[in-house]
């Protein structure tokens, strides 16, 4: 395709494509020559060759509407519109009446060459346990009543947060970054969209900034404006996860969650600092500075979670200081159902074309799957999560033998000895926990050959010894897995128990992650109901059997001495007793023939009731209550709040509201909050007395002398520290009266 005229050949309907300006030693562009029929649908396709040569017989253009000459994707079935050159068959006809050659200019065939374009990434499913999301929730929506100006040091103090193991949440970007658990998505599609941004630096006076505000204020206006309780009482339930404004088709939007603060400081920045605090935030920052996207490929999730998705399409040309940013949006079709759990382009979230996108789902419809494990020698197994909570948490004893710990201390079998992220240490198990062990593929390979685990439950002593009968976890058990059929993906339930092998019963098969591409959120080993068993310190054991049903202990370790065929293998049980990352092994070894934990769990209920109201210490039950006095007179309560064992009382408070408190403020306590409990048991023994506050400070006379009476409400909220390890909120029961005060005397 040189540029120069070439001589009619004789053969009438072969023509030559003359590319002005090409040089030598120049890419060639594929280029394709197509006749579109009146229905705008190819009819006829010719490539054209090396030499510039192509065919078009006088039959082909005399049906032909129009004559399309460009290039096209090698999947695709018509020319690119945007390198399309297109003709009139006369147009095209006469251009080559004299001597065969269709001239194009450079400016325009340039637009010929196919450039490939890709982009990489890897999939999660992260799991939040509930409380993350109701902190969340009540994080975001308690800011938004704050009407307080704040300090500049204060505007500046909210920036992103970085990952680190906290103790202790106290803002909303430590919140967002607190420390969670993720599995791979290894089924799915993503969905690549571009967009161009040139984000230019805020100056002062910026005149994006109403726009901006604008938009912050439609956001705040879906967030519900959930009024905290003056009086102290458990908040309202959140919203379901699905209508949370903070997500977006399964993603998180920092841009909602940060909205509500982003807004007050913005008002109440000085004009001078507005650029700074903006030109910090890329989610600000590049907000009014991007096209709109738009869908450039699509590709498939790879079974380890990763993507690398690569298309062609011609070269772009991007205006300085401005780049392409890719978001995605992760499908998953699951018999026949297609759900999107993850949406970038909702949710705001957008990465450079070089990144390693890291995109995380928080759907609950997303499926996932165990990252397949590959055997490096090692053989062990450890506990690996009590409920969703690290089983480096439970203050458990080294174990002393197969069934039992060393002494037990006074917080021995509770979780979260150093505190739970709230400041709140040694909390009880109860209601159902869920186990979860971690069984290395080493486990399963031939020198050890461990195919079966069996989990039982016995109480212990004071010592640390079991005591009584042992009992055995035997509940129906089912993991899911993905499985390919014809017609697509599938999951189905693969039943891991319980089951009996020769004479040996209440055993479950070890799911290892090599067995199947296992998904679902439902991956546990046992799940143990506490309400059906006494209140106090139990041991659970774990045993690991061969597929003969005999029982292995570790090499070296003493036999157990229980019934039945046991067999020494080279393997570890082993605990982890510390955080991830800490200096040193965060596993110990130990060296018996099962592994034994203490656990301690107690479902006492937190009680709360309010007996009496008291006027100057006389105690008063009746329906209508109308307190009269002077100034000094003093009100409180006689009342219950306990929970059976005062050691997992979280606290009690007792607080009163005047009138419409919520909205005027006018509230109070007489009691913030106490750990001990008050009347146990109920009945007989009488309710206690809180403290007390006067008339005039009830009334608040001081700032409004001629406010001698009004109604009140008065509440009291015992909770307690139970936790089943994932769900870390507070049971609580609420207790509350209603009465009327007035100054009347001197």
């Amino acid at each position: 395709m040189a540029d120069k005229k070439s001589e009619r050949k004789g053969n009438e309907g072969q023509f030559r494509l003359n590319l002005v300006g090409f040089k030598q030693g120049e890419e060639q562009p594929r280029v394709v020559l197509q006749a579109i029929g009146e229905d705008q649908k190819a009819f006829f396709t010719e490539p054209v060759k090396d030499d510039g040569s192509f065919a078009l017989s006088a039959d082909v253009l005399k049906r032909a509407h129009r004559i399309v000459l460009g290039t096209m994707a090698d999947d695709a079935e018509a020319i690119h519109h945007d390198s399309a050159v297109v003709f009139r068959p006369a147009q095209f006809a006469q251009q080559l009446a004299d001597d065969g050659v269709l001239s194009i200019s450079r400016n325009w065939w340039e637009r010929w060459y196919w450039y490939t374009y890709c982009v990489s990434g890897h999939v999660r499913h992260c799991r939040r346990r509930p409380w993350w999301f109701n902190e969340l929730h009540y994080k975001v929506t308690q800011s938004a009543l704050e009407t307080s100006p704040l300090s500049q040091s204060e505007m500046f103090s909210f920036e992103v947060a970085t990952p680190r193991n906290s103790s202790y949440v106290n803002s909303l970007s430590e919140l967002i970054y607190w420390p969670f658990r993720c599995d791979t998505i290894c089924y799915g599609t993503v969905e690549v969209y571009r967009r161009t941004c040139c984000c230019e630096p805020w100056i002062i006076d910026d005149p994006r900034l109403p726009d901006l505000i604008r938009d912050l204020e439609r956001i705040v206006e879906v967030i519900p404006q959930v009024v905290p309780g003056k009086i102290p009482q458990p908040p309202p339930p959140p919203p379901e996860f699905d209508k949370m404004p903070y997500f977006k088709g399964g993603s998180l939007d920092e841009l909602s969650v940060f909205a509500v603060r982003d807004l007050q400081v913005l008002r109440n920045l000085p004009q001078s600092a507005i650029a700074e605090y903006i030109n910090a935030r890329e989610y600000l920052l590049c907000r009014f500075s991007c096209s709109k996207p738009r869908k450039v490929a699509t590709g498939d999730i790879n079974p380890d979670g990763t993507f690398n998705i690569c298309w062609s399409e011609f070269p772009r040309r991007i205006r300085p200081n401005c780049d392409d940013r890719y978001a995605y949006v992760v499908k998953q079709t699951i018999g026949g159902t297609t759900t999107t759990v993850y949406d970038g382009v909702a949710a705001n979230i957008w990465f450079s074309a070089d990144a390693d996108a890291d995109l995380v789902s928080y759907s609950p419809k997303a499926f996932s799957c165990s990252d397949t494990g590959h055997p490096d020698g090692q053989a062990y197994v450890y506990l690996d999560l009590v409920g969703g909570t690290e089983a480096w948490q439970l203050n458990t004893p080294a174990s002393a033998g197969w069934d039992r710990v060393a002494l037990p201390g006074g917080n021995s079998g509770l979780l979260f000895p150093a505190g739970d992220g709230n400041g709140v240490a040694d909390r009880n198990l109860g209601g159902t926990v869920l186990l979860t062990f971690n069984f290395s593929e080493g486990m399963k390979q031939a020198a050890v050959g461990a195919k079966y685990y069996r989990v039982s439950i016995s109480e212990a002593n004071a010592n640390g010894e079991p005591t009584g009968s042992r009992s055995y976890y035997q509940n129906g058990l089912s993991w899911q897995k993905a499985v390919m059929t014809s017609s697509g993906l599938d999951i189905v339930p693969e039943v891991l128990g319980p089951f009996t092998v020769n004479g040996v019963s209440n055993l479950y098969t070890i799911p290892y992650d090599s067995n199947a591409d296992w998904t679902g959120g439902g991956r546990y080993h046992a799940a143990i109901n506490t309400n059906d068993f006494a209140d106090k310190q139990h041991l659970i054991t774990l045993e690991v059997f061969d597929t003969n049903a005999a029982r292995l202990r570790p090499t070296g370790t003493a036999p157990t001495g229980e019934p039945g065929t046991e067999i020494a293998k080279p393997f570890k049980f082993r605990r982890w007793f510390q955080a991830g990352g800490s200096p040193g092994d965060d596993t110990v070894e130990v060296p018996f023939g099962a592994m034994t934990h203490l656990f301690w769990w107690d479902n006492g209920a937190p009680y709360a009731k309010i007996d009496a109201l008291v006027r100057n210490g006389v105690v008063f039950n009746y329906e209508c209550l109308f307190f009269e006095g002077s100034a000094n007179s003093t009100f409180g309560i006689q009342y219950h709040a306990y929970v059976p064992n005062p050691m997992f009382q979280y606290h009690h408070t007792i607080g009163w509201g005047r009138g419409l408190y919520s909205v005027y403020g006018g509230t109070g306590t007489l009691l913030a909050a106490s750990n001990a409990n008050v009347g146990y048991p109920d009945p007989p023994a009488p309710g206690g007395f809180s403290p007390t506050n006067t008339f005039a400070e009830m009334l608040d006379t001081a700032s409004d002398p001629g406010r001698n009476k009004c109604s009140f409400v008065v509440n009291l909220t015992t909770y307690a520290k139970t936790t089943n390890g994932d769900d870390l909120s507070y049971p609580y029961a609420t207790s509350g009266a209603a009465f009327a005060l007035e100054i009347n005397q001197p």
